[in-house]
């Protein structure tokens, strides 16, 4: 079974969006959707860390990253066989310039 470890980024992007919702946006009933909608996301990803697709750039990536959408936002992962381990690289709403924030 897999084990799942998150980047201090990605909990930090997981922050700023509930924070961004609940305080910017004034909408805590939002807010507590998204972030319970993260929780059962990562739950699934563990159960089935191969059932997401490789995310495609238009360059190469140095990783196989696969992403994962919650509405309007993708996680991003990566999955190490050897140590039976996932890894939440970051949490990013999907209309951002995502080829230049992935390496």
């Amino acid at each position: 079974m897999y084990k799942i470890e998150f980047l201090p980024i990605a909990k930090k992007d997981i922050d700023d969006i509930i924070y961004y919702i609940s305080h910017t946006l004034k909408n805590i009933t939002a807010s507590k959707k998204i972030r319970d909608l993260f929780i059962s996301s990562f739950d699934k990803i563990l159960e089935f860390p191969y059932g997401c697709s490789v995310y495609k750039l238009s360059e190469t990536l140095n990783k196989e990253y696969r992403s994962y959408k919650v509405k309007n936002f993708l996680i991003f992962y990566l999955i190490n066989d050897s140590e039976n381990l996932i890894t939440i690289v970051r949490v990013l709403y999907q209309k951002m310039n995502i080829n230049d924030i992935l390496e």
